[in-house]
This record gives structure tokens, sequence and C-alpha cells, in this order.
């Protein structure tokens, strides 16, 4: 009895000495990691034109803070908002020709005709007065605003002088109201994409952050793609730190690291690792730190520590 006592004593301190050997060798399995990085570059963004025309007035300047969608700069452009009126005018004669059909025909009231000829005297008048000042503008001698108001005038008296010969025509009977829908529905989606044209003159900000240069200037014209004003978002800045390949077996996305960087004096954040980037040769550990105050730069060098 005495001698089966022993053997399981002995096993037992035994069995403990393997366990503290294996914990032992589970700890020097995950040492405390050093690696050396850097902060990387911020977030930047291009305002740019999305259709051509001139600019009418800029909300931002190089220091300020905006938001992701504020208004930062506005366009005028003659010929989106004479093809939105035009649109908008077709739009009005298809509801109307669709709301009257199967109705007894119409006929011409007793003013209608001098209607239509006042308003054809009018449209004359400013399409003359247009091609004058196209020919002005050639020389100088009138400005593009001048010019562009002209055109506005034209624009709409034709608008005008359609409705009151549209009003003027004697009308049918018209039972089949599916070819009157097609053209309502075409008339609809040109002045939809008039309007979305129109939209495009108003240039929002890609994303927040602080404006760092402004490219465009009032009173200019520009086109399509042509930089308004640039922007970085400080707010977040993220950290870059290359990690040889032995080392990867140590460090996984969400693991919680310290990191270090050495401005004046240094900045200690405690955060999960954002993505571990694999390549050829090794990885690179990726962080993202915040930086609401903005004193964390890119090209400063940081260590993450990995416990």
């Amino acid at each position: 009895m005495k001698t089966l006592r022993a053997i399981l004593c002995a096993a037992v301190c035994a069995l403990a000495v393997r366990c503290s050997e294996d914990r032992g060798v589970a700890a020097a399995d995950t040492p405390e990691l050093e690696v050396r990085g850097s902060v990387g570059n911020v977030q930047t963004a291009v305002a740019i034109a999305a259709v051509d025309g001139r600019v009418v007035r800029v909300n931002a300047v190089e220091g300020a803070t905006v938001k992701a969608g504020d208004l930062v700069a506005t366009l005028v452009n003659s010929s989106v908002d004479r093809d939105l009126a035009f649109a908008r005018a077709q739009v009005a004669v298809a509801e109307r020709r669709l709301r009257e059909a199967g109705k007894p025909a119409r006929t011409t009231s007793a003013d209608s005709g001098e209607r239509v000829r006042l308003s054809a005297r009018i449209l004359a008048n400013r399409k003359a007065r247009l091609e004058r000042y196209r020919e002005l503008f050639q020389t100088h001698d009138v400005s593009k605003e001048d010019l562009e108001n002209a055109e506005n005038e034209h624009a709409a008296a034709l608008r005008d002088w359609l409705a009151e010969r549209e009003r003027a025509i004697v009308t049918v009977v018209q039972t089949d109201t599916g070819l009157l829908q097609l053209e309502l529905d075409k008339a609809r989606a040109e002045e939809a994409f008039a309007a979305e044209r129109k939209a495009m003159l108003n240039v929002t900000a890609p994303i927040g952050g602080v404006v760092t240069r402004v490219a465009a200037r009032a009173g200019e014209s520009v086109f399509p793609r042509d930089p308004i004003l640039e922007i970085a978002d400080t707010s977040s800045v993220e950290v870059r730190v290359p990690i040889a390949p032995e080392l990867l077996r140590y460090v996984r996305a969400g693991m919680p690291v310290e990191v270090k960087i050495f401005t004046v004096p240094p900045r200690r954040f405690r955060v999960p690792i954002k993505s571990v980037v694999r390549g050829n040769t090794g990885a690179v550990l990726l962080v993202q730190l915040p930086n609401p105050d903005g004193v964390l730069q890119a090209g400063q060098p940081a260590v993450i520590t990995v416990k």
C-alpha cells in the first residue's frame, strides 16, 4: 500500500512539473514585440466640377473646415437653365394633352390669334437681340453675363410662343391615351435629366476635413473634372509598420497594441490592429489613430508594441 502511494505521489509531481514547463514554453512562444514605423499620409479628396460652367461663388477658404456634402461652390450655365426650362414646358404640354384626351374638340378663342401674334413678335425681338449680342460678344463689347441673359430671355420667349400656339390649335378627339402617356413619360425623363444637370452646378465636399487648396475663383470658367478645392481629413491618421514574415504568427487584426508617436511630448495610444497586409517579402501592420487636434502628421516616427 505504501508503495502504491509513493508511485501516485511521484506521478502527480511529474505531471505538475510538466505543466509548469508547458506554461513556460507557451510564454516563450508569445514574446513582447516592438516594431517601428511611421504615420502615413492623411486621406485627401478633391471637389471637382461635374459639368462646364462659370464659377459664381466659392464658399470655402484655405484652412476652413467642411463636412461631407457641404456646398462648397456654385456654378452657372445658361444652356443648362435653358434646357431645364424647355423640358418643363414640354412636360406641361404633354400633361395638358393627356388631360384633354377624349374631350370634345376645342375651338380657338376670339383673342387666341392675337396672343399668338404678340408672342411671335416678342420672340422675333428676343432672337434679334440675341444675335446682336452674339456679334458684340465676339468683339468684347458685351460681357458673357449679358449674352447669357439674352439667351435666357430668348428661351423664355420661345416657351411662351409655343404655349400660345398650342392653345390656339384646334384639338381633335383623342380616345387612345397610350401614345400621349408615352410622350408624357419621355418629357418627364428629359426633365429629370435636365434637373440632374442643374443640380451638378452645385459642387459639394466629397469628404469632411480641412480645405488645403482652393483651385478656382469666382468668375472663372471651369470644365468637367476641373478641381475646385482640395480637402484633407485630419481627424484620424494611419500608422504603417513593416513586420518580418517570421513574426506574422504573433499578430492578427483586432489584437490590441500600444502605439507611441514621437511628438513633443510623445503620445501613446491603446488601439486594436486595423489590418495586416501581407506581401511577398513580409507584411505591414495598419493601425488607425484618432487625431482631432491635427497634431499627428505624416512621416512622424512611431513604435508599436505587441504584448
